[in-house]
């Protein structure tokens, strides 16, 4: 093609990004033109610049990310990635353009800095916020989270999500009360949340309190039968009450969805109501000899 149309060609569909940027077809002849002209290099700049004053733009980002795999004309999407979160600190599209650089780079070393930066700048963020709790939760850093938390909570009073994250975290820590009244604002906020039924039983259970716990597990269960996570948790809470019947109706709920978990709990099942039959039968039998001492004691008088 001569250079003076692909010029021409190029200019045109440009200007047709410009007036209306989610145009997908402006956007695959553009591309396709660079493309066979050799001007990757070109595309990747417009593509940059539509997204730094469009930071939503699909098609810009898609094909930014095909250009990136050249060679020649590769960049640093991870880095570009960051400078339009700068720009764009409220937009979750360019906050999941940034997720998707760090899962391709797969270092994310430095995530927890640059989501405290933006964090520190904008100190109400959300979407710096929530990824700043999922990744404290995720590398188990408790007095982070809580804190983070509760900065969210300020910004987002009515996230269930967050609530049962402040739970998942005072848990850890033992703080059982306060985790019981957070799962439970949480469940407030949202009835239907699964997860927070079941970990607010894993706390009553971790407390003793099977009565309690049960009852949570069988929430849960009610919300979705599906979830074989409850089910689990309701077959080692009627285990610790002693019901081997109904902790064996659980197991079986859970065989259909984990059968490698469902044998497990067989036999962890199969030897502590054997231990506790043979510790009944013990007991019964010294009873039964206590009774014949007694017995045979009354009638030599």
């Amino acid at each position: 093609m001569q250079e003076y149309l692909a010029n021409w060609l190029i200019q045109r569909y440009q200007r047709a990004i410009s007036q209306k940027p989610d145009d997908p077809k402006a956007w695959s002849k553009l591309y396709t033109i660079c493309t066979q002209e050799s001007r990757s290099g070109e595309f990747v700049q417009f593509c940059e610049e539509t997204i730094r004053h469009h930071a939503g733009n699909h098609h810009a980002w898609t094909f930014l990310q095909l250009s990136a795999g050249d060679d020649a004309h590769s960049i640093d999407l991870l880095s570009f990635s960051k400078e339009i979160v700068r720009l764009h600190a409220d937009d979750e599209h360019a906050w999941h353009h940034l997720d998707a650089a760090y899962e391709k780079c797969e270092d994310d070393s430095d995530f927890i800095d640059f989501c405290t930066e933006i964090a520190r700048q904008q100190p109400n963020n959300p979407s710096a916020l929530i990824r700043l709790t999922q990744a404290y939760k995720k590398q188990g850093k408790y007095t982070e989270l809580i804190s983070t938390c509760f900065q969210l909570l300020t910004a987002m009073p009515g996230d269930a999500q967050t609530w049962c994250n402040l739970a998942d975290a005072y848990a850890a820590r033992c703080k059982y009360d306060d985790a019981i009244a957070a799962y439970e604002k949480a469940i407030v906020l949202k009835p239907n949340f699964v997860v927070a039924w079941n970990n607010l039983g894993n706390v009553y259970h971790l407390q003793a309190q099977y009565d309690d716990a049960v009852r949570a597990y069988q929430k849960a269960i009610s919300i979705d039968p599906g979830d074989a996570t409850p089910w689990v948790w309701l077959c080692l809470a009627y285990a610790e009450m002693g019901k081997p019947l109904e902790a064996r109706a659980a197991v079986e709920k859970v065989e259909k969805r984990l059968p490698l978990v469902a044998s497990m709990l067989n036999e962890e099942l199969a030897e502590k109501f054997s231990t506790l039959a043979a510790s009944s039968t013990s007991t019964h039998l010294a009873s039964h000899e206590t009774d014949s001492r007694v017995s045979v004691g009354r009638s030599t008088h």
